[in-house]
């Protein structure tokens, strides 16, 4: 979340300068965006798996390591 609000912070400062100086926060957040997203779905998956299928994927990693 921190690094999320970074990169606004970053765009914001780029928008004002140039076109140049926004791609990078623009980027920055798609990257970062991207990563929260796919690890709430994670989560959910996660989440999912363990109330109804009674599957749960830290068991399966204990005993893997």
């Amino acid at each position: 979340g921190l690094l999320y609000l970074c990169a606004c912070y970053k765009y914001f400062h780029g928008y004002m300068q140039s076109v140049r100086g926004r791609l990078t926060g623009f980027y920055l957040n798609v990257v970062i965006l991207i990563f929260l997203i796919t690890l709430g779905a994670a989560g959910i998956v996660n989440s999912f798996l363990d109330e109804y299928l009674e599957f749960s994927i830290m068991e399966k990693l204990h005993k893997l390591f």
